[in-house]
């Protein structure tokens, strides 16, 4: 009788020894190997962009500086003032001369996601965002001005950043803001900008960081 006793106590233990046996070999079977699994990367950036406008007089060309900065949850964009005069091809009111320091435009986002990742030319990574964000913009004739420093419009966007490598604009990475204004939404910037602009230029400062996620070490 101890015996039967002590066989029937093993029952139980030896079925939960089998069906561990049974989950760890169906969980290798299903595996895969290392190098095939997906890589988890993450995405960030910020820096400066500098998009060459026309002179008032058309001889010229005149620098312009976008700030941005960006990662899969948060991004912006923004040009704080323009130093010099500068002619620019609105949608709604034709070819204008921007006066010094008139202009003015942000773009903020908190709506987004990271839509994907691929290779480059020449070993890049690209990476696109898209979302839905708030636009600012300010511009200022000698005669008129139109849209506001404060108050904000909505519009879609998707941004595409492409990590060269370490260093910079130099390596090859870049930062494009492409917005869809709708006339409805955003009046004031479709009459500006039109349907669809891009925000973009030399990457002249900063970094697009394209790369596996890192942990950082606890501190004592």
């Amino acid at each position: 009788m101890a015996e039967a006793s002590r066989t029937l106590a093993r029952r139980p233990a030896l079925k939960r020894i089998l069906a561990l046996t049974g989950g760890l070999v169906a969980g290798l079977a299903g595996a895969k190997p290392a190098g095939a699994q997906a890589e988890q990367l993450t995405v960030s950036g910020a820096g400066v962009n500098v998009k060459q406008m026309p002179s008032p007089d058309g001889t010229s060309m005149v620098p312009m500086r976008e700030s941005f900065g960006f990662d899969a949850h948060y991004a912006q964009c923004i040009v704080e003032d323009n130093p010099a005069a500068f002619a620019m091809d609105t949608f709604g009111m034709g070819r204008v001369v921007i006066e010094p320091h008139q202009f003015f435009m942000a773009m903020y986002s908190n709506e987004m996601r990271l839509a994907g990742i691929k290779p480059g030319e020449g070993g890049k990574r690209v990476a696109k965002l898209t979302g839905k964000l708030g636009c600012s913009t300010f511009a200022g004739t000698a005669s008129l001005t139109v849209g506001s420093r404060d108050a904000s419009e909505p519009a879609f966007f998707e941004i595409e950043a492409v990590d060269g490598g370490p260093g910079g604009g130099a390596a090859g990475d870049s930062f494009a803001f492409t917005v869809f204004f709708d006339p409805a939404q955003a009046p004031v910037n479709h009459g500006i900008f039109g349907p669809k602009f891009t925000f973009t230029g030399e990457m002249v400062a900063g970094e697009v960081s394209i790369a596996p996620p890192t942990a950082q070490p606890l501190s004592g």
